[in-house]
């Protein structure tokens, strides 16, 4: 953890996004496969060898379960957004804030459907047998108006480039971030009771199958934890080894609860994952353990290409099963994984960046506009100020 301009940085949290980005790469990866995927697609009832059963049905599901560690990316961006606007007097204006997320969010996505499209017409997807049913449902030949919905981030994404879908929650985030930070700064005692209460609305929403319900309310309970973070650490620097141990049991455990037997999950699971994910990121804020893992040069590799990787390796891994699995599935695999982790750095380097800088550049010169029209002959802001600003945002830009 380092200390910038007055602000804490949590680094083990960009390391803990690194691995949940790797947990969601290594879901889809073991998707293609004709067994897994069967079953990750709906049925449970399909025969499975031993090895399988143990891949499904046992602790091991968390290493490569999607949907707790989309889980753990909604609460890191309430933990992470919430941040800059924590200090007295941190928000003049929002209006800068929206223009840097504009570009933050959609020119990274934007890119990442045209590597979509572009892919799908190079290597058209097909059906096969020698891939899984969920693999057949990502089989699309795009339209122009589905690209330009997918494009919108605010409808449910399609299968040209399906994890587009969580940033339709992300924007909505977003965009109702000031009402966010309300919540999180005020009744400050009452911390708890209104995580509680956040998580009671995940559980009706889970129950009624209402996904603004269910997703929004997690982002709550991360920017309630980023605001109350220090009385976190607080409370629970004295705790023993073991205490972390059973919180981190508890955390991997009610994050895979959907996955615990073969029969039907119980309505309302993906609350339970919403607990188990929330668990996992207040491990990685006060247990030193952790911290050290979140830390490593690895974790933070993974954590600094976490958002390009997410975006791309889908598309990469089924243009390279479609054109590799009649030699190899396991080779088809191999390479994509590969070949999506030397592209997220790429796309990190050659779009996300410049997306980043241009944010920051629209959000200056947004905030500039403000102050000139506020107070047109006041003295400019000095550029100690403008640094410390930059910096508060860039340590909130992950999703």
């Amino acid at each position: 953890m380092r200390y910038q301009s007055g602000q804490t940085r949590v680094t083990q949290l960009d390391g803990l996004r690194g691995i949940a980005a790797l947990v969601v790469v290594a879901c889809h990866v073991l998707s293609t496969l004709p067994g897994l995927g069967s079953v990750v697609s709906g049925n449970r009832s399909v025969g499975l060898n031993t090895a399988e059963m143990w891949a499904v049905f046992s602790p091991l599901h968390v290493l490569w379960n999607g949907t707790p560690a989309v889980h753990v990316f909604f609460v890191l961006s309430g933990f992470v957004l919430v941040l800059p606007f924590t200090r007295p007097g941190a928000v003049a204006s929002w209006a800068p804030y929206y223009a840097k997320r504009f570009f933050r969010l959609y020119l990274p996505a934007w890119a990442s459907l045209a590597v979509a499209v572009a892919l799908i017409t190079i290597i058209p997807r097909s059906a096969s047998p020698s891939q899984s049913p969920w693999a057949d449902m990502y089989v699309i030949d795009p339209s122009v108006g589905q690209v330009f919905k997918d494009a919108l981030l605010l409808l449910n994404a399609s299968t040209i480039n399906t994890p587009l879908w969580s940033l339709k929650w992300e924007v909505a985030f977003s965009l109702l971030l000031p009402a966010y930070v309300f919540i999180a700064l005020r009744w400050r005692r009452f911390w708890h009771v209104k995580i509680g209460i956040a998580l009671l609305l995940a559980v009706v929403g889970a129950v009624q199958d209402l996904d603004w319900l269910s997703y929004l309310p997690i982002f709550a309970i991360g920017a309630i934890l980023g605001a109350e973070r220090e009385r976190i650490r607080e409370l629970t620097q004295s705790w023993p080894r073991f205490a972390w141990f059973f919180v981190a049991a508890a955390g991997l455990f009610l994050a895979n609860a959907e996955w615990i037997s073969p029969e039907q999950p119980i309505p309302g699971v993906e609350a339970v994952v919403t607990v188990g994910a929330t668990l996992i990121v207040l491990l990685f804020v006060s247990c030193k353990s952790a911290k050290k893992l979140g830390d490593t040069a690895v974790a933070q590799w993974l954590g600094r290409v976490s958002f390009s990787l997410y975006l791309v390796h889908l598309p990469i891994i089924l243009a390279g099963v479609t054109l590799l699995r009649s030699v190899s599935l396991p080779l088809a695999l191999a390479v994509s994984v590969a070949a999506s982790f030397v592209v997220a750095e790429l796309f990190y380097r050659y779009v996300e960046q410049p997306a980043h800088r241009l944010s920051m550049a629209a959000g200056r010169a947004v905030g500039s506009r403000i102050r000139r029209e506020a107070c047109p002959d006041g003295p400019p802001v000095p550029p100690a100020a403008e640094a410390t600003s930059r910096h508060l945002v860039e340590s909130s830009a992950g999703t």
